[in-house]
């Protein structure tokens, strides 16, 4: 599997026009801009799905997705929902346990996978390892209220439970929390591999990268030696949709990603609960199929998020 690593980053000054950005992007394609003209649009900042296909081809190593953080915080718009669900989160649940390993789960697997959840918490209930639901900030940040007090939170939340490393389900947790936690952070699947739960699973399948990886692929890395028939089957797709909260301002380009995994393949495999949700039940999570549990994307959401918000098994 050929994949691009990308280690630097430059400002938009760098833009030299060639255009390979909007080729290579629905959004900058529609509108008929670079990142130089996206960078003189601040109309535009909230229709980015920040999934960074842009950087991915930029011969200047420029991100998109910085270009739009940089006009949200020019240009900020009101979530009064966003802050609503996510400040404090509705569904976090959390415990005075101390537990030195913590498994953070985030907002969205519980949700899409509940067996795979319960799975997970039972296997860590004999090492000893709580279990955390809540959210990270990533999206308070993306909508640019600012994530500082979600941290702040988390960060106390740690501290009281004597917590030293946090194990993430989520790519976008992982890669968020990573450099802004006072604590480690690690993926489930580093766990896991270090547990002796990784089995090779040498069958083919189809594997659709989330966005937060597709710079440097590193929960990928922990994990990519057990899946040595893993196709990179949608490098030509930018995002689920969801990425950005570009979904309400650009609901074609959204759909059009669902559109198009969902051709390519009729059992899309990904480590992304958020985007497994978008693929629908056809799509399936790297974890569960490491854990042996193979679950289906469940269609009952909300539900599965309430019971979670009162799961005590493994506490009591």
């Amino acid at each position: 599997m050929k994949l691009k690593f990308k280690t630097t980053q430059n400002s938009v000054s760098e833009c030299i026009n060639c255009s390979l950005c909007t080729k290579n992007c629905e959004f900058l394609d529609k509108f008929e801009l670079d990142l130089s003209g996206f960078a003189k649009n601040s109309d535009l900042a909230y229709n980015c799905f920040l999934c960074d296909k842009c950087y991915e081809v930029c011969p200047k190593d420029i991100k998109g997705s910085e270009v739009s953080l940089n006009l949200r915080l020019q240009k900020p718009r009101k979530f009064k929902l966003l802050e609503f669900k996510k400040e404090p989160y509705l569904f976090e649940n959390n415990s005075e346990k101390i537990s030195t390993e913590l498994f953070f789960f985030g907002c969205n697997f519980v949700g899409y996978f509940p067996k795979t959840s319960k799975k997970i918490i039972e296997i860590f209930e004999k090492e000893g390892v709580d279990f955390s639901i809540d959210c990270c900030g990533k999206p308070l940040f993306e909508a640019g209220l600012g994530a500082e007090k979600r941290l702040i939170y988390l960060n106390e939340l740690f501290k009281k439970k004597k917590t030293k490393r946090l194990i993430t389900a989520c790519p976008n947790c992982y890669h968020f929390l990573k450099p802004r936690l006072d604590i480690k952070v690690s993926s489930l699947y580093e766990k896991l591999d270090e547990m002796g739960l990784l089995s090779t699973f040498s069958n083919e399948i189809d594997l659709f990268f989330p966005c937060p990886e597709r710079a440097n692929y590193e929960i990928y890395s922990h994990f990519k030696d057990k899946l040595p028939n893993a196709k990179n089957t949608f490098s030509d797709v930018n995002c689920c949709g969801a990425g950005g909260l570009a979904m309400s301002n650009e609901p074609e380009v959204a759909q059009n990603g669902v559109s198009k995994v969902l051709a390519k393949s009729n059992q899309p495999y990904t480590y992304c609960a958020t985007c497994s949700g978008r693929f629908g039940a056809s799509s399936r999570h790297i974890s569960s199929l490491f854990l042996g549990v193979d679950e289906k994307t469940n269609k009952h959401y909300a539900l599965n998020v309430l019971k979670f918000k009162y799961y005590k098994k493994g506490r009591i």
